[in-house]
């Protein structure tokens, strides 16, 4: 056996390309996935009752408010007076500065990580060096959010996304995806909006966007009044022409449809247009945020449905300013509960090759296949959910934790 070669025996292996495997080992060579099979080698570390499965991938998550131990207001709490206190939040912040918000970062990292995280797609206001975060670490796409509704504004922003998608790729591993993030229509000029789809066009990186986040989102593209008027004439930021009257949600995704990767972040309040439009164009995805969801009081989400009818789907945890923590384990275990009509299945691969698929990295993460990386999350299974694999991996005593090739 090569030096660099490791094997793992466990109770049972989820691939989640296939079905599970029970008593399994899997083998790996530098860090790639070389075979995997249903019987215990000999020769392998037995990891002893627990589930392998691949490393959970958070979809959307905002890490800069990882130091917050509850939200930033109570549940069901009204959306812009919440946004009030973003920006108050992030004031304070700025009197910190970097050396402060970078330690917030990395503790969210360590969040993720503790947490079975294998990929983490994180909303950056400001740039840092993800070189400098402890290793092993999840691996990251960094997406550079920008906004302004400002005319004269929109160069400037535009410059700082240029030099964002410019960057050069961190030579450290795991490697860094850089994307961008127009913030949301209500804070994002047209100019500006356009701009940013032209680049990650141009070169070929992911964008992500909270879109149809509210009633109050679709008020403002549609008829130019409602509660987001209210809030930008309180920030001064108001004109009556920002936007033509009639804009949908529709037009939005028109253009993220251009893209090779593009990620609805929220999606609560799609209609039934916007949907079969998803449905047709697999690669712009929906992230779905469970218990952000539920912490705002919206309507039940049309998740199911859009997995019914084709739409990518997969999971975010947003950030603790609207979560009690980044757990994309404890977002599924949510829904389980929930939803118990809902395959575990499914919500395994919403956890895990959804996301992956949705940021444009599932030839390499997502799933437990030869040839990919070998990203693991161990899973101590509930022994008292009866004999079913799946029963075991999501019943109410289970719990996550990092992988073997993350341990040290």
């Amino acid at each position: 056996m090569a030096s660099d070669q490791q094997r793992w025996a466990a109770r049972w292996i989820f691939p989640v390309s296939s079905p599970p495997l029970e008593n399994a080992t899997l083998i790996v060579s530098d860090g790639i996935i070389e075979d995997l099979y249903a019987s215990k080698d000999a020769r392998a570390v037995d990891l002893g009752p627990v589930a392998l499965i691949p490393g959970l991938v958070n979809a959307h998550t905002h890490l800069e408010f990882s130091d917050r131990e509850e939200p930033l207001a109570a549940p069901g709490c009204d959306f812009f007076d919440w946004i009030s206190e973003v920006v108050v939040y992030r004031r304070r912040r700025s009197v910190a500065g970097p050396e402060a918000l970078f330690q917030t970062l990395q503790r969210g990292l360590r969040e993720c990580a503790k947490a079975g995280g294998a990929l983490v797609a994180d909303i950056v206001t400001s740039e840092y060096d993800p070189g400098r975060f402890d290793t092993p670490h999840p691996r990251l796409v960094l997406f550079r959010e920008l906004y302004t509704l400002r005319s004269e504004q929109v160069g400037t922003q535009l410059e700082t996304a240029r030099r964002f998608v410019h960057r050069p790729v961190p030579s450290e591993q795991p490697p860094v995806v850089f994307g961008l993030s127009p913030h949301a229509p209500y804070t994002v000029h047209p100019d500006l909006f356009e701009g940013l789809v032209e680049l990650a066009r141009r070169h070929q990186v992911p964008l992500a966007m909270h879109l149809a986040e509210t009633q109050a989102e679709l008020e403002l593209l549609r008829c130019g009044t409602g509660p987001c008027v209210e809030m930008l004439r309180r920030f001064g930021l108001w004109k009556g022409d920002l936007f033509a009257r009639g804009t949908t949600v529709r037009d939005y995704l028109n253009r993220l449809a251009d893209l090779d990767h593009a990620l609805v972040v929220h999606g609560n309040y799609l209609n039934d247009d916007d949907v079969a439009f998803l449905a047709e164009h697999p690669h712009v995805s929906v992230i779905y945020c469970p218990r952000t969801h539920e912490y705002f009081g919206h309507p039940p989400h049309r998740w199911k449905e859009m997995l019914e009818r084709g739409v990518s789907v997969a999971i975010g945890t947003d950030s603790r300013a609207s979560n009690p923590d980044l757990s994309v384990w404890n977002e599924l275990k949510f829904l389980r509960q929930r939803h118990p009509d809902v395959s575990p299945r499914v919500l395994l691969e919403l956890g895990t090759l959804g996301g992956a698929r949705a940021l444009g990295l599932d030839d390499q993460l997502g799933s437990l296949q030869r040839g990919k990386r070998a990203e693991l999350a161990v899973v101590e299974l509930d022994s008292n959910a009866g004999s079913d694999p799946y029963k075991q991996l999501f019943g109410p005593a289970s719990r996550i934790g990092p992988g073997p090739t993350s341990k040290g």
